[in-house]
């Protein structure tokens, strides 16, 4: 596995072991009405050609875990990281014995890897990919306008899933159970370098994907960590876990969080849990506490929860370390919420 000391030092093509990568699978007759009722999109709108973000939250609105929902042939899945996706799994499994659904941690069954747009247009991996999945659609995808947040694109087989990951840097988050090792041995064939989980933490947190370490777990509601923003929240549908808190949130505009991403040009000790300051004249306050971080050789990102009105000039600190000073990035989207059909509706 190669390391790497900053995210500037990405070559264009380059794989990421989604080591840290928890898969949960539902199945059955009542899959889709039951996790219908749970997470923040519609699952009755989810066809097979695409993903979506989504949160999973609390009865009081609070969100457990964050990630990417999609389908693979019978199955629907969810992926999230380990800490939140451990969380979910068991709370899922609580509600869902009085479903026909099956919910497993079906992680063990499929590789998961994130791959840059760049090298799955390498002739020998793009060779690789067609030996798992139909070339037309293959071709279609590698061809697609990506970033864009309503329509994660999706082609599915019996050897897995590959999907629009939307990050700063183009790619692809791939789930194998058929072929991950020719894949891997291609990779390696072409001279691509494959780089550890943390890379991709890192890329996600460059693009303000919030993702929950235990920490922040049941902490946030969904859109004090930009899952809107993310078309991960449908306002439109739906009784689910959590959305009387939601959608009051939106609709009395009752929210004043946000999340931000943070780049410090060293290896620094930062953990989820730890406090932001910001400075307000010659004084200092709390500002809101770190969700997520990912530490590179010669870098440090993290994501922090902080007033939505936090500008790229407001000055931060640690507040365990008050030498480390860093400005927010800009955010890479509105985290402003369009009118729903809702809004309409009431009018």
């Amino acid at each position: 596995m190669t390391s790497i000391a900053s995210l500037h030092e990405l070559p264009d093509e380059f794989m990421v072991d989604l080591s840290d990568t928890m898969v949960i699978s539902l199945e059955g007759e009542q899959a889709d009405s039951y996790l219908h009722g749970q997470i923040t999109v519609n699952i009755n709108k989810l066809d097979d050609k695409s993903a979506r973000h989504f949160a999973h939250c609390d009865n009081k609105g609070k969100t457990w875990s964050t990630g990417y929902v999609t389908r693979h042939l019978s199955k629907l899945l969810l992926v999230a990281n380990n800490d939140a996706g451990n969380h979910s799994l068991a709370q899922l499994n609580k509600y869902g014995v009085f479903s026909k659904v099956d919910i497993l941690d079906d992680t063990p069954n499929y590789s998961a890897y994130f791959l840059s747009l760049t090298a799955a247009k390498n002739s020998g991996v793009t060779s690789a990919l067609s030996k798992m999945f139909n070339v037309t659609d293959l071709e279609a995808l590698l061809d697609t306008q990506h970033g864009d947040n309503d329509a994660l694109q999706k082609i599915e087989s019996e050897s897995g899933l590959l999907f629009t990951a939307n990050t700063a840097q183009e790619g692809f988050v791939l789930l194998l159970n058929k072929g991950a090792q020719q894949l891997v041995e291609e990779v390696n064939t072409q001279s691509i370098p494959c780089y550890p989980a943390v890379v991709f933490n890192a890329l996600q947190i460059k693009s303000v994907h919030a993702m929950l370490r235990k920490e922040a777990v049941g902490e946030y509601v969904p859109q004090m960590i930009n899952v809107q923003a993310l078309n991960g929240i449908d306002f439109d549908k739906g009784c689910y876990m959590g959305q009387e808190v939601v959608a009051r949130t939106r609709f009395l505009g009752k929210n004043k969080r946000a999340a931000f991403s943070f780049k410090l040009e060293d290896k620094v000790d930062v953990t989820p849990g730890d406090a932001l300051e910001k400075q307000l004249g010659e004084n200092w306050r709390v500002a809101g506490k770190i969700i997520d971080v990912a530490i590179l050789d010669n870098e440090t990102w993290f994501i922090a929860v902080l007033s939505n009105d936090t500008t790229p000039e407001d000055l931060h600190r640690l507040a365990e370390n008050d030498a480390i000073t860093c400005y927010p990035n800009a955010l890479p989207y509105s985290i402003e919420q369009q009118a729903s059909n809702i809004v309409k509706k009431r009018r």
